[in-house]
């Protein structure tokens, strides 16, 4: 548990001070090759038990390396489970990616704001959004990446150590590359996007809470997000994505709407770049709850 904490520590420091590692070094990138690789030598057939075998072997992969790394002297395995680990989660990334749009938004420059939207954050079509619907579309996604970009990997950290973490975003991979409906993907995806599900389950539940804590906070409307969370995290696809979206929705008193798809929190005004930034102060704090909460939960294991 000591390691681990020495980990997380390293690895926030990081983030915070390093930002990303380059895409040739980072881990998640290296498995979204793995799956991409197997994905391009899929049968015409049996799609699902496919899909299910690139799940599986990327997990038992993960087992490999980590106990392989966890094998090396400390002098070595402690870098390499820090460099790992922070491939895992992202903190500042997600704010500076918020950020850029807001100074684009800000300037007047759409058509900037709607590039770096789709660049950054979203896999939509962004090209005919209005400056309020690039706005709503960061928030969301903001909120969103807070729960299976921090909360989630993070999560499994403290329940199970780097394997946990790795596991879990080999699995978020997997279903954000795989997880589509229609063509081959409706069934070679599906085993993912049920497993990415299930693992998403109380992570993204945790992270509306975090939300709401960090609304009450800095003075918001954290009654109003509750409301909103409850009655419209189901309008999503997703079973857990409504979450911290509609929380988030509430808390600034804003609707979400993805055209044709979802509206979330419909009493609340259109967006615009001023609540992307009271967005990105409530997540700011909500990321310090984070890590406190998993800090205290790990320290609480070593004791």
């Amino acid at each position: 548990m000591i390691f681990d904490l020495i980990s997380l520590t390293v690895a926030v420091l990081w983030d915070v001070f390093l930002g990303e590692p380059s895409n040739a070094v980072h881990p998640v990138c290296w498995m979204g090759s793995f799956v991409d690789f197997l994905w391009r030598k899929r049968p015409g057939r049996c799609l699902f038990p496919y899909g299910c075998l690139i799940v599986l072997s990327g997990i038992s992969l993960v087992m490999v390396v980590v106990s392989a790394v966890y094998s090396l002297p400390l002098v070595f395995s402690l870098p390499i489970s820090v460099w790992f680990l922070k491939g895992t989660f992202s903190l500042s990334g997600l704010l500076e990616a918020g950020g850029s749009i807001d100074r684009a938004l800000k300037s007047g420059d759409l058509s900037r704001g709607r590039r770096l939207l789709g660049y950054h954050l979203v896999s939509r079509e962004t090209s005919k959004l209005s400056s309020s619907e690039v706005a709503g579309a960061a928030i969301e996604s903001l909120a969103e990446n807070f729960g299976d970009g921090l909360v989630a990997p993070l999560f499994f950290f403290a329940l199970f150590g780097l394997p946990g973490a790795l596991v879990y975003r080999f699995v978020n991979t997997c279903d954000s590359m795989l997880g589509y409906r229609g063509g081959d993907f409706e069934s070679g995806g599906k085993f993912a996007a049920r497993l990415d599900d299930l693992l998403n389950w109380i992570p993204a539940r945790l992270a509306s809470l975090l939300i709401l804590a960090g609304a009450a906070i800095v003075g918001a409307n954290w009654r109003g997000g509750a409301i909103s969370a409850l009655r419209d995290h189901g309008r999503t696809s997703s079973p857990n994505a409504g979450w911290p979206m509609a929380a988030m929705a509430g808390v600034i008193s804003v609707v979400l709407d993805k055209r044709g798809v979802y509206r979330l929190n419909l009493s609340g005004r259109r967006p615009v770049s001023k609540d992307l930034r009271e967005a990105m102060s409530i997540l700011m704090v909500a990321q310090g709850l984070a890590l406190a909460s998993f800090f205290m939960w790990i320290c609480v294991g070593a004791s």
